[in-house]
């Protein structure tokens, strides 16, 4: 399905039906669908249109995932302050904004939430209507230090190498190092040699200046993997020998 860019193993129809028997609700067939090829993941579109301006835009909004069987919610601690008629279950969460499925009508429809400024909108009057709507529309590079951890997870899922490197360059200075070490250990493990090569560089840079704040465990098992694929053997020399210096 094309609307998948990347994401976990597919749900089985038997975890699927055990779910909507302990929450008593049925999911849409298309979201069923979508969860035969991907138990959630990340998507391969990023905006839908809205009726009225949102803190994203005047025109749209964003998402980056939608969510497995797991990573559905039922009740999340915004509900406290406002609660919602009917049963709602959110597939999408950018910190106080939601997506989700509205069972107020006989097939449920989707809607924004915006806990923080109390908004919400019908975005589609069922699953499929919003799926249809979805489309791709780059994010700046420019403001990357200031998005969430998802949002640049499916920037670089789409990025080519030069991208990949731009974005991660801006993120150097990150505090979730542990994130970024994922990211450059991707890159690592890439079939492709120009990825290969930009992991090697932000890795570098990592080691110079952030090395105090890095899991060594970590870092020692990137090099060992370096290091048993003979890759740019005479800069992983350096890395290493820096590395334990």
């Amino acid at each position: 399905m094309s609307i998948w860019l990347r994401g976990a193993s597919p749900a089985l129809d038997s975890e699927i039906e055990t779910w909507e028997e302990t929450h008593h609700l049925s999911l849409p067939g298309g979201y069923k669908d979508m969860l035969r090829v991907h138990n959630g993941g990340l998507l391969a579109k990023n905006h839908f249109p809205v009726a009225e301006p949102t803190s994203y835009g005047l025109a749209d909004a964003e998402i980056y995932s939608i969510a497995g069987l797991d990573g559905l919610q039922r009740h999340i601690l915004e509900e406290q302050d406002v609660d919602l008629p009917g049963n709602q279950v959110y597939f999408h969460q950018d910190g106080h904004r939601y997506i989700g499925l509205d069972y107020q009508t006989a097939e449920p429809r989707v809607i924004y939430v915006d806990f923080e400024t109390l908004q919400t909108l019908v975005v589609a009057e069922n699953f499929a209507d919003f799926v249809e709507s979805l489309y791709f529309s780059p994010f700046d590079v420019a403001f990357a230090p200031n998005y969430p951890l998802e949002k640049l997870e499916q920037m670089l899922a789409m990025a080519n190498v030069q991208k990949a490197l731009e974005i991660l360059q801006l993120l150097e200075d990150r505090a979730e190092k542990d994130w970024y070490l994922t990211q450059i250990d991707g890159l690592l493990h890439s079939e492709e040699a120009p990825f290969r090569q930009i992991g090697v560089t932000l890795l570098e840079n990592q080691i110079y200046y952030f090395r105090r704040k890095l899991d060594a465990t970590r870092v020692d098992e990137m090099l060992r993997w370096l290091e048993s694929q003979h890759f740019w053997p005479e800069k992983v020399a350096e890395l290493r020998k820096e590395w334990e210096d």
